[in-house]
C-alpha cells in the first residue's frame, strides 16, 4: 500500500513539473544522472533554476515479474553544480539531503579543449567527476585572478624525449617552473622562465614536498601560470594524484602534460627489452619506497617475469636480500641497473641479486637510476657463449639521441 502511494504521489509531481515547465519557459530542466540498473520506463527527474538538487528519485516501469519489479524501486540521489568553488568531499554529504550549491557562474555551451588561458578558460565548462551516486564538480582550470597550474613530466632525461606540449610551457617566459631535484640539467636549461627546484633527499621528502605547496601557492596567488615539473611520467609512482588532490584544496584544477616514463624508456636505453619471446612475457613494476618510507610487499617470483624497480637504488642491498628471502628469487637472478637514462652521461651496470650491490657500489651509482630484475637483462647485453662473469659496467649500452 505504501509503495502505491509513494508511486501516485511522484507521479503526481512529474505532472506538475511538467505543466510548470511548459508555461515557466524561463525555468531551464538541470540534468539528472539514471544510476538504475536497469534504466527504463519513467524516471523521477528534478526540474529546478537553481545550480543545486538533490533528487530523491524512484524509477518505474510497467508489471514486469518479481526478480525485476525491486531493481526499479531504488532510490537514487543526484548532485549537480555549475559552480566553480570546491566541491564538498562525498563522505560529508548526507545522502538523500540537499547540498548546497556554490555560487554559480555562466559558462560557455561549447566545450572547449585546447584554450585554457585568459577569459576563454573561464568560460569553460567544468568536468564533473562521478562518485558513486554524486555527481563532484572539478573546480575550475584556472582561478578569477588567472592563475593555474599545469603538471608536466620531463620523461627520463633527454631533451629530445620531452613532449612538444612539454616543450611549450617550459620555453614559456611568463610561466614560473617549480621543478624536482632529479630532473636532468639538459631540461633545465630550457626553462625561459623563472625556475625554483626542491632539493627532495631521502629522509627530508616530506618537508621539501611542503615547500613546494608553497611556492605552487604563491604563485597561483600572484596569477602565474605555474608549471610543475617532475621527472618521467607524474603518475608513475611520482606523487601526481596527491599534488592534484592539493592543488584542488587551492580551488584550480590542474592541466596534465604526461611524460615518458622511466619505467619502459630507461631499460631501453640501456638495451634490456623489458619483455622478449620465450624470456619474459609479464611485466611489473614496483617503487622502492612506500609512505612513510616502508618497504613495499613483493611479488613472488616467476621465471618469465621481469621487475622494474623505481626510486630504489638507494636501499638496493636491502632489495635484493628481501627478493631472495622473502619472494622466491634465485641469487643467480640477472639484474641491470641503468643511471641518469638518456643524459649523455647515462651508465648501465649488471649483476645478479649475489653480487649487484657490490657492482654498484664500487661504480658509484646514483638516482635517478631504474632497475631491472629478471632474465631478459641477459637477452642483449651478454653473449651466450661467454662464460665471463655478468657484472659490472656496460660498454655501448647507450640508445639515445644525447649520446650523438
Amino acid at each position: 500500500r505504501r509503495a502505491k502511494e509513494r508511486k501516485r504521489s511522484i507521479l503526481h509531481s512529474l505532472n506538475n513539473t511538467k505543466m510548470s515547465t511548459s508555461t515557466s519557459p524561463s525555468r531551464r530542466p538541470t540534468r539528472i544522472l539514471a544510476l538504475s540498473a536497469a534504466a527504463a520506463g519513467i524516471i523521477a527527474a528534478s526540474h529546478s533554476s537553481s545550480a543545486g538538487a538533490v533528487v530523491d528519485a524512484y524509477s518505474f516501469v510497467p508489471p514486469l515479474t518479481k526478480r525485476y519489479r525491486k531493481s526499479f524501486h531504488i532510490a537514487r540521489h543526484a548532485y549537480l553544480d555549475d559552480g566553480g568553488a570546491r566541491p564538498p568531499a562525498a563522505s560529508s554529504i548526507p545522502v538523500g539531503r540537499r547540498v548546497p550549491a556554490p555560487n554559480s557562474s555562466k559558462h560557455g555551451k561549447k566545450d572547449t579543449d585546447a584554450d585554457t588561458s585568459g577569459e576563454n578558460s573561464n568560460k569553460q565548462k567544468n568536468p564533473t567527476t562521478i562518485y558513486g551516486e554524486i555527481i563532484i564538480p572539478h573546480p575550475p582550470a584556472s582561478l578569477p585572478n588567472g592563475g593555474r597550474v599545469t603538471l608536466v613530466g620531463s620523461g627520463p632525461g633527454d631533451p629530445d624525449l620531452l613532449t612538444v606540449a612539454a616543450h611549450k610551457v617550459l620555453s614559456d617566459p611568463s610561466n614560473l617552473v617549480i621543478a624536482d631535484r632529479l630532473v636532468s640539467a639538459e631540461i633545465l636549461d630550457l626553462i625561459e622562465g623563472e625556475c625554483r627546484v626542491a632539493n627532495k633527499f631521502p629522509g627530508c621528502q616530506h618537508k621539501a614536498q611542503g615547500e613546494i605547496y608553497r611556492w605552487v601557492k604563491e604563485g597561483l596567488d600572484a596569477g602565474k601560470h605555474v608549471v610543475r615539473l617532475k621527472i618521467g611520467d607524474p603518475f608513475v609512482f611520482g606523487r601526481g594524484g596527491e599534488e592534484v588532490l592539493e592543488f584542488r584544496s587551492y580551488g584550480v584544477e590542474s592541466t596534465v602534460i604526461p611524460g615518458v616514463s622511466a619505467a619502459f624508456s630507461a631499460p631501453l636505453l640501456g638495451s634490456i627489452p623489458v619483455t622478449h619471446r620465450g624470456i619474459s612475457n609479464q611485466v611489473v613494476m614496483c617503487t622502492g619506497y612506500g609512505k612513510d618510507n616502508s618497504s613495499p610487499d613483493l611479488i613472488q617470483y616467476h621465471p618469465e617475469q621481469t621487475v622494474v624497480f623505481l626510486m630504489a637504488v638507494g636501499r638496493l642491498r636491502e632489495l635484493s636480500d628481501r627478493l631472495k628471502i622473502l619472494a622466491g628469487y634465485p641469487g643467480d637472478t640477472a639484474v641491470g641497473i641503468v643511471e641518469r637514462a638518456g643524459c649523455p652521461d647515462q651508465r648501465t651496470v649488471v649483476g645478479t641479486l649475489d653480487t649487484i650491490a657490490d657492482v654498484a657500489e664500487e661504480h658509484d651509482v646514483r638516482p635517478p637510476s631504474t632497475i631491472v630484475v629478471g632474465e631478459v637483462v641477459r637477452a642483449l647485453l651478454s653473449d651466450a657463449n661467454s662464460e665471463e662473469q655478468f657484472a659490472g659496467l656496460v660498454k655501448g649500452a647507450v640508445a639515445s639521441s644525447a649520446s650523438e
